[in-house]
């Protein structure tokens, strides 16, 4: 599955382009990565009075997950890289996991909210969704993480699928799974970036998901 390629922010923020994308809304807002293209995507959604009810989660979301009025911040990817970490720093040999600390990242992107709205489910799982696309199409475009060695030679394109698949394993349901929360609420963590990285990786779903 294809992800939106990087445009400039101006050359996708052209009125014209926006108001012709609304034709397959709100799919092409989960399709695009630049947040102020996304944010000129959920204007024009609200001025053309579309999906007005999920268009408030959609925004709520979008204030959480892109807080800062500088230079854009992803705290979706923040709680990517604090997943991992927790994964590091909670392995101690004479304490368990704190399956508060795992709750506290994914609360902070709007997992606190979720219940037993389906509406603010299926848009949660939406937006999650697209930080797995949004990560597996910035591993493949970075240099750094396709080498093979100190920056010499190119991985090639299953192994490149499979570095980062073993990734999204750990993230999506190993820490899931050590911190005790894979039968909870927060498993719409695992099930939205597994979803994810199939659909990026079509060949790789059947061997994926066999590991679960």
């Amino acid at each position: 599955m294809e992800f939106t390629r990087k445009k400039s922010v101006r050359e996708a923020r052209d009125a014209e382009d926006i108001r012709r994308r609304m034709l397959n809304w709100p799919d092409c807002y989960y399709r695009e990565r630049e947040p102020q293209v996304r944010k000129a995507l959920l204007d024009e959604a609200d001025a053309e009075g579309l999906t007005k009810e999920e268009n408030r989660i959609r925004r709520k979301l979008y204030e959480r997950r892109y807080p800062s009025k500088g230079p854009t911040k992803d705290s979706f990817l923040k709680a990517w890289l604090d997943v991992r970490f927790l994964k590091e720093r909670d392995s101690g040999l004479f304490k368990g996991p704190n399956p508060k600390k795992l709750m506290k990242v994914l609360d902070e992107i709007g997992f606190d909210e979720l219940g037993e709205d389906r509406v603010y489910r299926g848009i949660l799982y939406q937006e999650v969704y697209h930080l797995g696309l949004l990560y597996a199409s910035l591993c493949q475009e970075d240099k750094g993480y396709s080498s093979i060695i100190f920056g010499i030679g190119t991985l090639s394109e299953d192994k490149l699928a499979g570095k980062i698949g073993a990734e999204f394993r750990d993230i999506a349901i190993e820490i899931p799974k050590k911190f005790n929360l894979e039968d909870s609420k927060y498993s719409l963590w695992t099930d939205a970036l597994t979803d994810a990285y199939c659909d990026m990786f079509p060949d790789f779903e059947r061997s994926f998901r066999s590991e679960e």
